[in-house]
């Protein structure tokens, strides 16, 4: 084998990884997109939209499966091994988050309350930050675009904590104990989904500082 040859197969297969972060971040835009649209049309959410809401969970899992299989598979990577899998499973907790939600809300047959729809909102705004951060990354030639996105998914995140204040104050205020404890987990599994958007945040900003 000639010399460049040798270099070449040592080369990081870094478009296999990058084409696999995008489709995670492809999934959970579709994903949150249409998590916004059954909660616009609340009254129609039902087993069938739970069973939609698990495929795109489902394709989240075998997303990040593939992710940790190539990095069993490639002996160099386009960044440090420990950050591309922080990274997957921080993606992936996202996914499964906004399932539990509406896991919970199917289920439990929750009632509708302002909140679901101010914090899914947010949800969507994270999703789409994070496309383009992720979609920047390939390059690491527009650092400025991703540490706008980044800042701004940190700043959604605080949007989201009061965003769950809020809604916790008129719930105890407007509903029944039941419908207390039903609506108050739903919540707290929609504000999670913008703090697992913020941890993401968190890797790519500690991969810009390594690289950068």
């Amino acid at each position: 084998m000639g010399l460049n040859k040798f270099f070449h197969s040592f080369q990081p297969k870094s478009k296999v990884f990058y084409a696999l972060f995008d489709q995670v971040t492809e999934n959970l835009n579709k994903m949150s997109n249409r998590f916004a649209e059954g909660i616009r049309n609340f009254e129609k959410m039902d087993n069938s939209f739970l069973d939609e809401m698990q495929e795109f969970e489902h394709i989240n899992d075998d997303l990040t499966h593939e992710i940790y299989v190539e990095l069993n598979k490639n002996f160099i990577t386009p960044f440090d091994r420990e950050d591309i899998h922080l990274l997957a499973s921080r993606l992936d907790d996202i996914a499964d988050y906004m399932f539990a939600a509406t896991k919970h809300i199917v289920l439990y047959k929750s009632p509708y309350v302002e909140g679901y729809k101010t914090l899914t909102h947010l949800i969507v705004e994270s999703c789409s930050e994070l496309k383009v951060a992720i979609n920047e990354l390939k390059s690491l030639e527009s650092t400025d675009k991703i540490k706008h996105s980044c800042i701004k998914i940190n700043a959604i995140e605080n949007q989201a904590d009061d965003a769950l204040s809020e809604a916790m104050v008129a719930l105890f205020e407007n509903h029944e104990a039941i419908n207390v404890i039903k609506i108050s987990s739903i919540i707290q599994y929609l504000e999670e989904v913008t703090d697992k958007a913020e941890e993401v945040a968190n890797v790519i900003q500690g991969i810009l500082i390594k690289y950068t």
